[in-house]
């Protein structure tokens, strides 16, 4: 947030913080950050989910972010928590790319083939987007400093 040009006085506290962390301490900038800055508030898990989903999404289709990069922590993601079923399809997606660029074949995904699956994970994308715009987060969207106005 830092580099997107944002600044308060906690979130410059939270920078300096070094491990072993303190989890209360922590907690407790963030909320102070989310005062200072207006945040909108997280009502939920799954919201939590689905706001960082989107932000890898975001980079992917602004090119600040391969597929392959992309594709790896939305599977990541899903795995540290199972129960996120929405962002299940870049798990499989993942899958699907690393077997096909592995092995030239694939289980994950019906009829991905080498040719097709960056196609087929740029539509998902999209779809993703229109599904989940998330408006009022985007002005917190991290861009690269040559995209800072």
């Amino acid at each position: 947030m830092i580099r997107a040009g944002f600044d308060s006085e906690h979130l410059n506290i939270l920078v300096g913080e070094t491990a072993p962390f303190n989890g209360f301490e922590i907690d407790q900038l963030l909320d102070c950050i989310q005062s200072e800055l207006k945040l909108p508030e997280i009502d939920s898990y799954s919201e939590a989910i689905t706001i960082v989903a989107t932000a890898y999404i975001n980079r992917f289709i602004d090119g600040l972010a391969d597929s392959a990069s992309t594709m790896f922590e939305l599977a990541e993601l899903y795995k540290k928590d199972e129960h996120t079923e929405s962002i299940y399809d870049f798990y499989l997606l993942h899958y699907a790319a690393v077997d096909l660029e592995r092995d030239g074949f694939q289980w994950n995904w019906p009829d991905a083939n080498r040719k097709n699956i960056e196609k087929i994970i740029k539509a998902r994308c999209i779809e993703w987007l229109k599904k989940y715009p998330l408006k009022r987060w985007q002005q917190y969207e991290w861009k690269r400093k040559d995209q800072i106005t």
